[in-house]
C-alpha cells in the first residue's frame, strides 16, 4: 500500500513541476506581419422524425448535411481554428475544420471496426477547409486559395457560392464601382489514371469542370446593382455541357425597406452523346424579396423564388435551370442553416444548400436528359423546377433573437415527371415552417433552437405511393439545439 502512495505522490510532484513551468511563446518567422488567431465550435444535437414522410421504414429515411448522413438522432460537430495574417500589401487567411457526426470512434480518431472506412475524424477529415492568400498591387489585387467565393449570395443565391479552388483578380474604379474576375477549378481529373498509374489511353481534360466568371458591383445611393457572367465548361462525369449564365442582382436598404431581386438566364448546349444526340440549354430563374422594418423587434418579409423546369424529356431541349452550385441556405432573407429544405433529402430530390428538386429524376432512376451542374454535378436536365412563395418575420429583443418563416413549394412543371413516370403528378410539393430562437449570452456564446417541419403535398404522394405504398403523407420534423462558441 505504501509503495502505491509513494508512486502517486511522485506523479503529483512531476505534474506540479510541469504545470508551474513557463508557457513558451509562438511568433511568426517573419517579423513584419500581424497575425490573429480565431475559431468557432458548433455543437448541434438534432432530433429527426419521418424524414421520408412515411411511418414505415424505407431506404430514404435520412438526410445528409456537411457532416454526412443523419437519421433519428445525431450530434453534428463543426470545429474551426483559423489565422488571419496581414503584411505590407499582402494578407492571408487559413481555416482548419473538422465537421462530423459525434461519437466515440471519431472523437478519438479511432477506426470503426464494422467498416473498412474510417469513422469520420481522422487526418483527412481535419485539414485546411478554407484558404485565401492575396497581394494588392494597388489598382488590382490577386487572390488564390479555396475560400468561399460567390456570384449572387446577397439575393437568391441561384447560381454559385462554394469553396472550390480559385484564382481571382479584384479592383475598384472610383468609390462606387468594384469588380472581380474569377477562375474556378471545380473538378480536375485525368481520365484512365488510377492512383498515379495509367490504365488506358490518357485524356487530361475529358473529366474536368472549370468555371470563368466576371462580376461587378455599382453602388447607386443605397442600392447595389451587380451584373455577373459565368461560363461553365463542364466535362465532369461525361456531362460535356458548356453553359453561359447571364444575370444581375440588386439589393440595399431604402428607408425601412430592404429589397433583394435577382434574374438569371442559362444558355448553352451539350456535346453529342453515344447516340449522337446533342441538347440545347435554355432556362431562366428569378428571385425577389422585401423586408419591412416596422421595428428592430419586428421585421416582416415576403418573397418568391422561381427556377424553370423541363416539361418534355423526349425532346432535345433542356429547359430545366441547373446552377453551378447554388447557395440558398446562406442567403439573407430565407436562408437558415438548419432548415429542412436546405439538406439533401432523397424523397424530395433536394441538394445540400440549394432548396430545389433538381436531383429528383435521378433518385427515381428515370432521368433521360443530361444535366449540367449543381452540387457534385448531380442535377438533372429533366428537373421539374421550383416555385417558392414565402413569408416570415424576424427581430431581436436585446440578447434574444428570433426568425420564423413559412415556404409554400411547387414544381414549376410536373409534365416532365408525368412523362417519365407514366402517371399523373400534382404540382404541389409541400409546406415548410421554420422557427429559430437564439439567446446570445455574449459575443462568444449562444444557445438556440431551430424547429422545422415539412408537410408533404400531393406531388410527394403521387410520386412515391405507387413505389412504396400509401402513406407518404407524414409530416417530417427536425429539431436542432444550437450551441455556438466564437472566439
Amino acid at each position: 500500500m505504501l509503495w502505491r502512495v509513494a508512486c502517486f505522490g511522485w506523479i503529483l510532484c512531476c505534474f506540479a513541476a510541469t504545470a508551474s513551468a513557463e508557457i513558451g511563446e509562438m511568433s511568426p518567422k517573419s517579423k513584419d506581419i500581424e497575425i490573429d488567431f480565431f475559431g468557432s465550435l458548433k455543437m448541434y444535437p438534432t432530433f429527426m422524425d419521418n424524414l421520408d414522410f412515411n411511418k414505415i421504414d424505407t431506404t430514404r429515411d435520412y438526410i445528409l448535411d456537411e457532416n454526412g448522413p443523419m437519421a433519428d438522432f445525431g450530434i453534428r460537430n463543426e470545429i474551426r481554428l483559423g489565422w488571419l495574417g496581414k503584411g505590407k500589401n499582402w494578407d492571408f487567411m487559413i481555416i482548419l475544420e473538422g465537421d462530423f457526426t459525434l461519437n466515440k470512434e471519431n472523437a478519438d480518431r479511432g477506426a470503426d471496426s464494422s467498416t473498412p472506412v474510417d469513422s469520420g475524424m481522422t487526418g483527412e477529415d481535419f485539414g485546411v477547409e478554407k484558404l485565401n492568400v492575396s497581394y494588392d498591387f494597388g489598382p488590382v489585387a490577386v487572390h488564390t486559395g479555396w475560400n468561399t467565393q460567390q456570384l449572387d449570395i446577397n439575393t437568391g443565391g441561384l447560381v454559385y457560392g462554394d469553396d472550390h479552388p480559385y484564382i481571382s483578380l479584384t479592383g475598384k474604379i472610383g468609390p462606387d464601382f468594384r469588380w472581380q474576375a474569377l477562375f474556378l477549378s471545380i473538378f480536375d481529373k485525368i481520365e484512365n489514371m488510377d492512383k498515379g498509374k495509367a490504365i488506358g489511353p490518357l485524356d487530361a481534360d475529358s473529366l474536368d469542370w472549370r468555371v470563368y466568371g466576371l462580376k461587378s458591383v455599382y453602388q447607386m445611393g443605397p442600392l447595389a446593382i451587380s451584373p455577373f457572367y459565368a461560363f461553365s465548361d463542364n466535362n465532369k462525369d461525361t456531362q460535356y455541357a458548356q453553359v453561359h449564365y447571364l444575370g444581375a442582382e440588386m439589393y440595399g436598404k431604402v428607408g425601412r425597406f430592404t429589397p433583394r431581386f435577382e434574374v438569371v438566364w442559362a444558355t448553352g448546349d451539350t456535346h453529342a452523346d453515344e447516340h449522337g444526340r446533342a441538347y440545347d440549354i435554355n432556362a431562366f430563374a428569378a428571385y425577389g424579396s422585401v423586408d419591412f422594418e416596422v421595428d428592430p423587434r419586428f421585421i416582416p418579409y415576403a418573397g418568391f423564388k422561381w427556377e424553370q423546369g423541363d416539361d418534355d424529356p423526349t425532346d432535345q431541349d433542356i429547359d430545366a435551370f441547373n446552377s453551378i452550385g447554388d447557395i440558398a441556405r446562406y442567403t439573407p432573407t430565407f436562408g437558415m442553416e438548419n432548415a429542412f429544405l436546405y439538406r439533401l433529402v432523397p424523397t424530395l430530390g433536394t441538394h445540400l444548400y440549394s432548396g430545389n428538386f433538381n436531383w429528383l429524376p435521378k433518385v427515381l432512376g428515370v432521368a433521360q436528359t443530361p444535366g449540367y451542374g449543381g452540387i457534385s454535378n448531380s442535377s438533372s436536365g429533366d428537373a421539374p423546377g421550383l416555385l417558392m412563395l414565402g413569408a416570415g418575420a424576424k427581430g431581436a429583443f436585446g440578447a434574444l433573437s428570433y426568425k420564423a418563416q413559412a415556404m409554400y413549394l411547387m414544381f414549376d412543371t410536373s409534365d416532365g415527371l408525368q412523362t417519365l413516370l407514366g402517371r399523373p403528378i400534382d404540382d404541389e410539393v409541400g409546406l415548410e415552417f421554420d422557427f429559430l430562437l437564439t439567446y446570445n449570452f455574449n459575443k462568444h456564446f449562444s444557445i438556440g433552437n431551430c424547429f422545422t417541419v415539412f408537410r408533404p403535398g400531393q406531388a410527394v404522394q403521387d410520386i412515391w405511393d405507387p413505389i412504396t405504398g400509401n402513406g407518404n403523407d407524414e409530416t417530417a420534423i427536425i429539431n436542432t439545439i444550437e450551441f455556438i462558441w466564437v472566439w
